[in-house]
């Protein structure tokens, strides 16, 4: 049986999954993550698209006209085929200006695709370790119950050869009884939790196995990737209002169509297939909009100073989250150290008074209120020091460090 349930230990930490392996996992899957991937691309196509503008167009068509009846010195029917060439020889500079906004517009959706994927790394985190926590609290309680049943079975034994109470018997069932209904609530915690990390990853994740996140230590924050989200999209809107003015400015084409005639049902005026080659350059400029373009750049002029405020106000956020972390670091280190001696406290007292309850000189209600606090001292250092690796990576996320590189496998 030993050599089963060691077998069994094996193969789990041999298919448990490292954090940092589910890390990398959830940011090449994920759905939404690959999502906004996508969409970060759509700038640079549209940009290549603008690029291709600089280019000729050429065009190739015709046409055919009837005319009934037949006018004097006319064809009736007359064929035409063309094709023109086309070129925009200056346009104010507005498809440079474009080609850069749709840059910085790029940058923008890059920083903002980052941004999420830090997110959904905290979150995944966050996950692993509530998970690890859920599961330390099961490990107590169904070392409670344990003690539980066999004292219960115990305790009946007694009741039958008359040497407990009725009492004694029913406390300890009640406290069985409600110990196993924490364990299934536990349970129901544990399947959501484990749910929600498959749905962040992208696939089901059976085991995890034992990482831990690196204390930080000489960490200089960074400027978060939303904020530089926010300054590229500021670029990018200076470089579309820069393209507005390209219409004050010349727009100079050249154009060259060659075309083909042919003529039918010319019995009043003989016509022959001629050809003609026509040869255009066409200068225009804009004079007089009644401010029209004018106000559309005092309208992106306003979309900027709003990007500032954003950005004002999230920099003055970041410094606030970065104390507030340090701050929730030292707490949970103070948590854990009282944790740990609440632990020895409640595990000297449990012997204590499990051994005077079993002589006759504690009653069952001490016995169980003993267990209760060791059971509850064990789930909270457990949980305190799961709750401080979620700490270290939160300090991770506000200084925008990707948590990946402070993974450390046992």
């Amino acid at each position: 049986m030993k050599k089963l349930l060691l077998s069994a230990v094996l193969i789990l930490s041999v298919n448990a999954e490292s954090l940092k392996s589910v890390l990398n996992y959830a940011i090449t899957h994920n759905e939404l993550a690959l999502s906004k991937d996508i969409t970060a691309k759509q700038p640079l196509m549209e940009g290549e698209s603008i690029k291709k503008d600089y280019y000729p167009k050429i065009y190739i068509g015709g046409n055919f006209q009837r005319l009934d009846p037949v006018p004097f010195g006319k064809p009736g029917d007359t064929y035409n085929g063309f094709v023109k060439v086309s070129i925009n020889l200056y346009d104010g500079g507005k498809k440079n200006y474009q080609i850069k906004s749709k840059k910085f517009q790029f940058k923008s959706l890059q920083y903002q695709s980052k941004s999420y994927k830090n997110q959904l790394e905290f979150n995944i985190v966050n996950l692993y370790f509530n998970i690890k926590s859920i599961k330390a609290e099961l490990k107590a309680l169904k070392s409670a119950k344990d003690y539980l049943l066999a004292e219960y079975k115990r305790v009946e034994n007694s009741y039958k050869e008359g040497l407990v109470t009725k009492y004694d018997v029913k406390k300890i069932e009640a406290s069985l009884f409600n110990i196993k209904y924490q364990i299934e609530n536990l349970k129901y915690q544990l399947s959501e939790l484990k749910n929600n990390l498959n749905l962040y990853v992208g696939k089901k994740i059976s085991n995890i196995d034992n990482s831990f996140i690196i204390i930080p230590k000489n960490i200089k924050a960074n400027t978060l990737d939303n904020i530089k989200a926010l300054n590229a999209q500021m670029k990018e809107i200076e470089y579309s209002a820069k393209s507005l003015n390209s219409v004050y400015k010349p727009q100079i084409n050249l154009e060259d169509s060659y075309s083909v005639y042919k003529y039918a049902r010319d019995d009043k005026v003989l016509y022959e297939e001629d050809n003609q080659n026509q040869l255009s350059l066409t200068i225009n400029m804009l004079i007089f909009d009644n401010n029209s373009v004018k106000k559309q750049k005092e309208a992106l002029l306003v979309q900027k100073l709003s990007l500032q405020k954003q950005i004002d106000y999230y920099k003055k956020e970041q410094n606030k989250n970065i104390k507030l972390a340090i701050l929730n670091i030292k707490t949970i280190k103070a948590q854990i150290l009282s944790a740990q001696k609440s632990l020895e406290a409640a595990n000297t007292a449990f012997e204590i008074i499990s051994n005077k309850y079993h002589i006759g000189d504690a009653t069952v209600v001490d016995y169980l209120d003993a267990l209760n606090q060791k059971t509850n001292a064990l789930a909270e250092y457990k949980v305190a020091i799961y709750r401080l690796q979620v700490a270290y990576a939160n300090y991770y996320l506000n200084a925008n460090y990707d948590i990946r590189n402070y993974i450390k496998e046992k």
